[in-house]
């Protein structure tokens, strides 16, 4: 843990402002309870953040719990009241996931750590893989990385090497009290259904399930890192063939004949990275394959326009450019 705070302060180059994500849950209640000590003799300074979902009858007694916490362990705990997308054929986890994250984003802090642990990572790996995910997917959750293109925040998960039992173990020792969210018995949810279900199984037949596929993860986060260095030298090569005055826009601008000149699984590769950099989720194979079929038809006198998550992939004569909805040509 100490190590771990050593490396964001690196990465930052001073003494970080750190904000523990904490639900008091067990997890983050063992993490915050590490933090705590930690930040003090390191000389970072120490907030926390629970999120208040409004999901449960219970949240509001989970909020007064975490209060009684951070007195205790004189940490400076910060409230955020979000509202959940409640739609139809909307995913109640990916929709508190989001409100999770607007309300990260919206902490004064340097970096929010996160209690995700082995068997966070184990799920992650198993839900990307049932979806088809490639190697960035299959890399699960990094140990740190920015919240977002252009961020001043990071966020970071010193926990991930340690198996939920060690935190039990250590809770269990230390005398510690935390609560339990009635809904990780939903198996309706995906996640709950690979913890509760799946994940037993697992470990009936093979040892240590849990610290292999996070060892896997590690595996498939060293191929995607080695994936983007290909695409940065590709996209690298497509932009400067543009003319000088689209140069400082980096890969939001690209010459559309460079680009054809690779094979489709590169193109891919190539086209991946350049809405990733641009901070736009990755879209499905189909969607991605639409693009690269409008791509290698199109010429200066077609017309190309492809939409992703309020973002425009347009073709203009010779130059592929890639538009947000709020900023335009970016």
């Amino acid at each position: 843990m100490r190590e771990s705070l050593r490396t964001a302060a690196a990465q930052l180059g001073r003494s970080p402002v750190f904000c523990a994500g904490f639900s008091g849950g067990l997890d983050s209640t063992v993490l915050l309870d590490l933090l705590a000590p930690l930040c003090k003799q390191e000389g970072h300074a120490l907030r926390a953040l629970h999120v208040h979902h409004g999901l449960s009858p219970n949240a509001d007694a989970w909020e007064r719990h975490c209060a009684a916490v951070c007195a205790a362990l004189r940490v400076p705990l910060q409230v955020a009241h979000v509202v959940v997308n409640r739609a139809p054929r909307t995913s109640l986890e990916e929709e508190a996931r989001r409100a999770r994250h607007a309300a990260f984003a919206d902490v004064s802090a340097d970096v929010i750590v996160l209690a995700h642990h082995a068997d966070d990572q184990a799920e992650t790996v198993l839900l990307q893989l049932l979806r088809g995910a490639g190697p960035k997917g299959l890399a699960g959750m990094p140990p740190l990385k920015s919240l977002g293109p252009g961020a001043a925040t990071w966020l970071q998960r010193p926990l991930l090497d340690f198996p939920r039992t060690d935190l039990l173990d250590y809770a269990q020792v230390r005398g510690l009290q935390w609560i339990e969210d009635e809904s990780n018995q939903d198996d309706r949810l995906k996640r709950n259904f690979l913890r509760n279900q799946v994940a037993p199984l697992l470990r009936a037949g093979f040892p240590a399930p849990a610290q292999t596929l996070a060892r896997a993860a590690r595996h498939q986060a060293e191929a995607a890192q080695l994936l983007d260095a290909l695409a940065d030298l590709d996209l690298a090569q497509a932009a400067a063939g543009a003319a000088t005055e689209v140069q400082t826009l980096e890969v939001a601008v690209l010459v559309v004949e460079t680009l054809k000149q690779h094979d489709d699984t590169r193109l891919k590769n190539a086209l991946r990275r350049w809405l990733d950099r641009a901070g736009l989720r990755q879209p499905s194979a189909a969607r991605l394959g639409a693009l690269l079929r409008a791509l290698r038809e199109s010429s200066n006198d077609t017309r190309l326009r492809w939409e992703h998550e309020g973002a425009c992939v347009a073709r203009q004569k010779g130059l592929l450019c890639l538009e947000l909805a709020a900023s335009g040509p970016i």
